[in-house]
């Protein structure tokens, strides 16, 4: 069976997903459509807005094939590792195509990626307080002449280069496809049925209708702000300097940051936010910290869990069934399908910790990951 992946956080899924989804099985000829999504946090660090149950629901409805959860410790990282993971999961998945959409959609990304500086640990912060991305943009832009400063673009070298690093590029392909309508970061909705997720989730805390937008129709907007600000602060007030400093990229004096920052007692979390905030972190990379701080996630573990990778499957339907029948032989990582307490603590830790406090703060009765079982169709 000829396979395409697609790497989605689906935060809500929307009519520019749908696209995306017909197109890429157009466009590669395939015969399954293996979608790899974010379980319950995305990239960004915060909590998605509906839970990866529904969301794989509404994938397997929309087209997919068979889902499967990106998990924690590449969905919610920098584009470069969540890359990387993502497409070190679909390759053992025997996934023949990646697509992915893209601002310039015409632009050769493997090609670029050939071109990417040599050494990027070696990209020096020549101007003050810029970022590493801004940087390395600038340095790509001086061998290339292609300044990379759109989100999708940016994610679609990310993964050019994933395939070149893991030596991919002679057995997976990667495909672009124009973006359609609103872009990445867009808050506004237009006329022609296509909003980004950020303009959806916008308009859903205003209470306005987004039916238009996207397919899953009965979506409720959850303040969960109060309730994740709470158990930061709590852990921010509690935790020593040291602990911090063990916590997952907690670096260049953070934990200095953020407990002087705490203690001037914010407000609420947008309070704590701009008392952090500099032109030196982005608000991803804020939150993906402070996201590590709340589950408590250690460098150890985290390196533990990206060197014992694993496919969670959450939905899939008979076409799915039959592919993994034939090829489930080849995957060098386990499948997971079914766990039980025991199981879920000791194999998908992060993961596990993850789906408790997205329960708490989203104020959801049902277990993420204990006693849950693949969605079919």
């Amino acid at each position: 069976m000829k396979s395409v992946g697609l790497i989605t956080e689906y935060n809500p899924l929307h009519n520019g997903h749908l696209y995306h989804l017909q197109h890429a099985k157009e466009l590669t000829g395939a015969d399954i459509v293996i979608v790899l999504m974010s379980g319950n946090w995305v990239q960004r660090g915060l909590p998605a807005i509906v839970d990866k149950w529904q969301r794989a629901q509404a994938a397997l409805t929309a087209g997919a094939d068979l889902v499967f959860e990106l998990p924690f410790y590449y969905a919610v990282q920098s584009g470069d590792i969540f890359a990387d993971g993502a497409v070190k999961l679909l390759a053992d998945l025997q996934v023949d195509t990646i697509v992915c959409g893209a601002e310039h959609s015409d632009t050769d990304f493997i090609a670029l990626a050939r071109q990417a500086p040599d050494d990027q640990g070696q990209v020096q912060f020549d101007a003050k307080n810029q970022t590493y991305a801004s940087n390395f943009a600038t340095a790509l832009a001086e061998k290339s002449g292609f300044y990379l400063e759109d989100a999708n673009d940016i994610l679609a070298f990310s993964y050019a280069r994933a395939i070149l690093n893991q030596g991919l590029e002679d057995r997976l392909a990667l495909k672009t496809i124009a973006r359609v309508g609103a872009s990445y970061h867009d808050e506004t909705a237009n006329t022609e049925r296509i909003a980004s997720a950020t303009a959806i989730r916008k308009i859903l805390s205003q209470g306005g209708d987004i039916s238009a937008f996207t397919p899953m129709k009965n979506l409720v907007f959850k303040e969960y702000e109060t309730e994740l600000f709470q158990l930061l602060r709590y852990r921010l007030s509690t935790d020593g300097y040291g602990q911090l400093r063990g916590i997952y990229q907690v670096s260049e004096g953070m934990e200095y940051l953020f407990k002087q920052a705490m203690e001037q007692n914010p407000k609420d979390f947008q309070s704590f936010l701009a008392m952090i905030k500099s032109k030196r972190y982005t608000f991803a990379r804020l939150h993906r910290v402070l996201a590590y701080i709340l589950m408590n996630i250690k460098v150890d573990q985290m390196n533990l869990a990206m060197s014992h990778p694993y496919h969670r499957l959450l939905a899939f339907n008979d076409v799915g069934r039959s592919y993994l029948h034939e090829n489930k032989s080849q995957f060098a990582f386990p499948t997971i399908s079914h766990l039980d307490q025991k199981r879920a603590v000791k194999e998908l830790n992060i993961d596990y910790k993850a789906g408790l406090v997205y329960q708490q703060i989203m104020a959801i009765p049902q277990a993420q990951d204990v006693a849950r079982t693949p969605i079919q169709k």
